[in-house]
């Protein structure tokens, strides 16, 4: 037992007054079911002061009902936090049985402190000689002082924005309340015997805290208190650390009674080890996600926080940077509402839905996906997720047929529709929760809002993308302007030559002077209109039939003699080899993507030319062996015009190469690995054998 003192009979005569007017305070102003119950724990609080009265001035013998009458006060005021934090468990699955764990647990502690109370157990508590039983008890008082401090905490994080101040108070009272107990009963456990000073006083402390608690007589500062999603995550995760850090402190005190001499050190070891534990778990995002899934599914009518989860959606897609990583943000946005691992978005291009952007998929690299297969028109017409464990198990009644590579990919969950305006805007294939989860009609109707969102900013970043395009174009023709000033200035400038020859011909130093203005100015024009005879062209010429093994033949010798390891690989017989276009165009597009797998390679590195006829379609394939590109460079950079790596480059020549193939009906595809080479790989329709080509071979040969 500790002694009572003359200063605690003081102070707790103190408390018996403060209490006392508490509750006739709070029946006097609001007769409301809080007020009365703040006055019912404010009574208890007033006859456990009066106890401690009692025993000093007349019977010592009722010292052990002190901590009986403790045990009630605090559960009063758990309780009172309780009714304002009352979450709103009804209607929702599953909400009863977690609201009856979460009192019984409470109620299960407090009755444990009761029983051990009355038989006696606890009675050299304070004294450090009271063994296991004792140390148990303080360990569950302090267990119920940290719940008090972190009710009282999410009390002021919950409160309204109009309210705060009351709330602030309020819940300082509170929590400084459960904080003295905490400190008492913690110096109590690990530096026994308690200490007399800091029981005496108790009282008054109790008593001072009044002040603060007489602001919660107003009903209307507790008024529409509910716990919000990020008050019950916290509550639930502080409330489990503390009790993880109390289970290993109880161990820790039971390695040290068993240890011998060795106590002490696997006390210490046990505890940082526990410590270092708890903490990791704690970082864990699968932790999280998991403890985030079950408080939805468990005290929550409704599996999201709507407005926490739109704003962090808006936030991520509006953080800091350019249109090129807008549509990184927009899979990572989605895929964070759904605790994924990544994503990936897949857009239209041409008829197939090319991949785009990637966010935390690893080296996942999904292949395109045509833009009329099943699964993408059942997407275009359902407006839904489509959930690939379900289909994997066939659980999905009509289901398209998938690609056999996404049913096999076991690191995907999820294909999500981006529609804009009831057109396919994107495709996001969304990468498995960190929480195992099965779609409801929650998930659903989330993800359809959210897929149409983000499907309003894939298209609104392509049309800017498209705006952007026009701007450079714009500004591209302005330069020929430019050169075409200088030609004319060029013109001028030989005009103002041929007049003053027919006056100064005869004149030695003049001639020698007219010759080399002659050809610097000649160099200058041929060179200015060679650069704009390749860019001048804006759509194809007169269409006619090709010879494409001669044209091929032309080029592949023509450049033979700087790169003699450039072959050409012809199938036997070429009258399949007629193409109907622009001759000088495909010229063009094919001396480019040679001159580029050149600039690529290293001399003497072999270059192929592979030509066949597959079906209605003429295949040409130029493959080097040169640096390569990455995935990321082919997919947001080769084609973009006005982008070059090289040094003076214009950017524009793989754009045009592929406007020159897309305007002959066909199409461009590129492989390419970093250090190992590329493959540009040209699909054209082919016209059927001629005359034209029978006779251009003849001459070939």
């Amino acid at each position: 037992m500790i002694a009572l003192t003359d200063v605690g009979l003081f102070s707790h005569g103190l408390a018996v007054l403060a209490y006392v007017a508490l509750a006739f305070a709070a029946v006097s102003r609001q007769r409301s079911r809080f007020n009365w119950l703040l006055a019912g724990v404010a009574m208890l609080t007033a006859l456990w002061a009066a106890g401690f009265v009692y025993t000093v001035l007349i019977d010592p013998a009722f010292q052990p009902w002190l901590s009986r009458l403790q045990t009630v006060r605090i559960a009063g005021w758990i309780g009172l936090l309780l009714y304002l934090l009352r979450p709103e468990w009804l209607g929702g699955k599953g909400s009863a049985p977690s609201a009856f764990w979460v009192g019984g647990v409470v109620g299960f502690v407090i009755t444990l402190q009761l029983v051990a109370d009355l038989f006696g157990a606890t009675t050299e508590m304070f004294t450090g000689r009271g063994g296991p039983a004792a140390s148990f008890f303080l360990v569950t008082r302090i267990a119920v002082a940290v719940t008090g401090v972190v009710l009282s905490h999410n009390l002021y994080l919950n409160s309204l924005p109009a309210d705060r101040s009351g709330f602030r108070l309020l819940a300082i009272g509170l929590a400084g309340l459960f904080l003295y107990d905490l400190n008492f009963y913690t110096f109590a456990f690990l530096l026994p015997p308690g200490s007399t000073d800091l029981y005496n006083i108790r009282g008054a402390v109790n008593a001072l805290l009044v002040i603060l608690l007489l602001f919660a007589t107003r009903d209307s500062l507790v008024k529409g208190a509910r716990i919000s999603r990020t008050v019950a995550f916290q509550t639930v995760a502080f409330s489990g650390v503390g009790t993880y850090l109390i289970l290993m402190s109880l161990l820790a005190y039971l390695l040290r009674l068993a240890g011998g001499n060795w106590g002490t050190l696997l006390q210490v070891t046990f505890l940082f080890g526990t410590i270092l534990l708890g903490t990791v778990v704690i970082a864990s995002q699968r932790f999280r996600a998991r403890l985030r899934v079950a408080i939805a599914r468990n005290f929550y009518r409704y599996q999201y926080d709507y407005r926490t989860e739109w704003l962090r959606f808006i936030a991520t897609i509006s953080a800091p940077g350019d249109a090129s990583t807008l549509p990184t943000r927009v899979a990572q946005a989605l895929a964070t509402v759904l605790d994924a691992k990544g994503a990936w978005l897949l857009v239209p291009d041409d008829d197939q839905l090319q991949p785009m952007a990637a966010w935390g998929m690893g080296e996942l690299q999904p292949e395109p996906l045509a833009v009329d297969s099943p699964m993408v028109k059942w997407l275009l017409t359902e407006d839904r997720a489509l959930d690939l464990d379900r289909i994997r198990v066939g659980e999905v009644p009509g289901a398209p047929d998938v690609p056999r590579w996404l049913l096999d990919d076991r690191r995907l969950w999820l294909v999500v529709p981006a529609m804009n305006r009831e057109r396919l805007a994107g495709v996001m294939l969304i990468g498995r929760s960190l929480a195992p989860r099965i779609l409801n009609w929650e998930d659903e109707e989330l993800l359809k809002t959210l897929g149409r969102q983000a499907g309003s900013y894939i298209a609104e970043s392509s049309g800017q993308t498209q705006l952007e395009e026009a701007r450079r174009f714009e500004e591209f023709n302005r330069r020929f302007a430019f050169i075409l000033h200088d030609i004319k200035n060029l013109v001028s400038q030989l005009s103002l030559l041929a007049r003053n020859a027919e006056r100064h011909a005869d004149n030695p130093e003049f001639r020698a002077d007219m010759v080399e203005t002659l050809k610097v100015s000649v160099g200058k024009m041929n060179a200015l209109l060679a650069w704009l005879s390749q860019r001048s062209r804006g759509g194809p010429g007169d269409e006619a039939p090709v010879a494409m093994a001669h044209l091929l033949r032309q080029l592949v010798k023509s450049r033979s003699a700087n790169w003699p390891t450039l072959t050409l690989n012809l199938p036997d017989g070429h009258d399949g080899l007629i193409i109907k276009g622009d001759a000088e165009r495909l010229e063009q597009m094919f001396a480019h993507l040679l001159q580029n797998a050149m600039d690529a390679s290293q001399a003497g590195s072999p270059i192929r030319v592979d030509a066949m006829r597959v079906a209605d379609m003429l295949v040409i394939t130029i493959a080097d062996r040169g640096q390569g590109m990455s995935a990321r460079f082919i997919r947001q950079d080769l084609f973009q015009p006005f982008q070059s790596t090289k040094p003076g480059g214009f950017g524009i020549g793989a754009y045009e190469a592929r406007e020159i193939v897309r305007g002959h009906g066909g199409r461009l595809d590129v492989a390419s690995r970093e250090g190992e080479g590329t493959s540009f790989t040209i699909s054209l329709p082919v016209d059927g054998p001629g005359r034209s080509n029978i006779d251009q071979e003849r001459a070939d040969a």
